[in-house]
């Protein structure tokens, strides 16, 4: 009998969204495999997925060179943040602070 193929549930941020809608049509292929391959849970060595320093909350595949996926994963779901260069890494290396 074949395995079951498990998917991860999925919300989209409003960020993200946009940001995505902004890359051209050949970005948003690599995004589109980047986001497939995270929601199965079969990341290739390529997309390097790791935890963002110093809190973990967030965590970052690399679509391509320059490009980062930020997300975080919640048991059976995963949340997209968004759709970073490089260089914008550290903007996500905190957890949001709780409202008082």
């Amino acid at each position: 009998m074949a395995k079951q193929q498990t998917f991860l549930r999925v919300d989209w941020t409003a960020r993200f969204k946009a940001s995505y809608a902004k890359l051209a049509a050949e970005r948003q292929r690599q995004w589109d495999a980047a986001v497939m391959q995270v929601i199965k849970r079969q990341p290739t060595p390529g997309l390097r997925i790791k935890p963002i320093q110093p809190d973990k909350r967030y965590r970052e595949a690399r679509v391509n060179d320059g490009d980062r996926l930020i997300f975080f994963e919640e048991e059976d779901a995963v949340t997209f943040i968004d759709v970073v260069s490089h260089d914008q890494i550290s903007r996500y290396g905190c957890a949001p602070r709780a409202k008082d």
